[in-house]
């Protein structure tokens, strides 16, 4: 039985390249602006969590507990209306020149504009009342961007804050909404000496956002109480107003099509292995790695019986390689990486960092469940911006990755 299974396992390894096609695929479809950057706006994740859904049951995956769906709820800030931005008299593109904060207050008019000369610079009673203060950071050497950081922490009292960033915009997600609004505009998209800017932004705090972890399990052909867990998240920032979308094609369309790709290979009889096989595709990442954190104070399955997790993110490049998140704390494991890697001369080469908590396998880590996080490195650059696209990623290592995860799996999970 186990030369059968190494036989079928080969001959999927050499149609990997349609499985490549398959995910671009997916990912077009994830990251497509019908899924609204799944996220806040129009139920962005709710969209794509059918869209998972769907695969999860036409490959055969067994819902967990009765469902397909855990569901949760968490509090969002969102931007469904209004984001408009005029920077003395030129009109501002909202994701290419300016991001709002993302805990940022609805706002609308007309304000004056003071600029912050010297870290020690001191505002006399009332002088920013109802005014922005502006700080241009290429002013200011890097030596003081930790002093320059606590002045946008703690600012003076003032209407709300422009900082002018010289190199990237990077968006996020908040839970909140703060008093102070915080906009952050590209220095070569600011009209110098500009002394008034005018806002229309309109936010919406959603208290109880309802939102869904999507699951599938695939039953081991002998050992069906312990599992092989794959994760991704499955969501991304959604809209920042209606024009600017954040897309999220590499984060994390690119994981999410990972695991759905994995579905599909072991959902087929002859590639199943003896341990049971769960697929996780979180919600609420990008919020605070909310899903994942549910699913394990929540577990509909036994946190115990989980042999090991692989949680994906980042799937699209890997032109100079793959880091592996917790290769220090798992070396037996990652030893094990570096070896299948090079007897077949699959990535550049294989990173490992120690303990993080950048991506939903940390909880399973703090709760004792052994894991990994795995995410490509190189190619384009485009992240939490409006530029990760379907068209900027080139899924180089994407079927290297796919048979590095396939061989760890066979060798882990008889």
């Amino acid at each position: 039985m186990r030369h059968i299974f190494k036989i079928a396992f080969l001959f999927f390894l050499v149609s990997e390249s349609a499985f490549c096609q398959q995910a671009a695929d997916h990912i077009r479809v994830l990251a497509s602006p019908e899924y609204h950057g799944r996220g806040y706006y129009r139920n962005g994740d709710r969209k794509a969590a059918e869209y998972i859904k769907k695969q999860f049951k036409n490959y055969g995956l067994l819902p967990v507990s009765g469902s397909y769906f855990q569901p949760f709820t968490f509090p969002v800030n969102t931007f469904p209306g209004k984001m408009k931005v005029v920077a003395g008299k030129k009109l501002l593109s909202p994701g290419r020149d300016f991001i709002v904060s993302p805990s940022c207050p609805t706002i609308k008019g007309k304000f004056d504009l003071v600029y912050l000369n010297a870290i020690n610079q001191v505002f006399e009673n009332n002088t920013l009342s109802n005014k922005f203060l502006v700080i241009d950071k290429s002013v200011f050497p890097d030596s003081l961007s930790a002093q320059i950081d606590s002045i946008i922490k703690s600012p003076p009292s003032c209407k709300g804050l422009i900082i002018l960033e010289p190199k990237k915009l990077t968006w996020s997600v908040s839970g909140k909404v703060n008093e102070r609004a915080i906009i952050r505009i590209l220095t070569v998209a600011w009209p110098k000496e500009t002394a008034i800017i005018t806002l229309n932004i309109e936010n919406k705090l959603i208290n109880e956002y309802h939102s869904q972890n999507v699951l599938g399990m695939i039953p081991g052909t002998t050992n069906k109480d312990s599992f092989i867990v794959f994760t991704a998240h499955y969501d991304h920032l959604g809209r920042m107003g209606k024009n600017a979308l954040f897309a999220g094609a590499n984060d994390n369309a690119s994981g999410t099509a990972m695991i759905l790709e994995l579905a599909k290979f072991y959902a087929q009889p002859e590639n199943r292995p003896a341990k049971s096989l769960l697929f996780i595709a979180f919600a609420g990442e990008e919020a605070g790695l909310i899903g994942s954190k549910y699913y394990t104070q929540s577990p509909p399955l036994p946190l115990s019986n989980i042999r090991f997790l692989l949680n994906l993110d980042l799937m699209g490049n890997g032109e100079e390689g793959m880091m592996v998140v917790n290769g220090e704390i798992h070396p037996a494991e990652f030893a094990l990486l570096e070896k299948i890697n090079n007897d077949r001369q699959l990535l550049p080469v294989i990173g490992k960092r120690g303990k993080a908590a950048n991506s939903d396998h940390y909880w399973f880590s703090e709760k004792g469940v052994p894991a990994f996080f795995f995410y490509t490195t190189g190619g384009s650059k485009a992240y939490h911006d409006v530029d990760d696209l379907p068209g900027v990623i080139r899924l180089t290592e994407f079927e290297d990755v796919q048979t590095l995860i396939k061989v760890f799996v066979q060798e882990t999970g008889q």
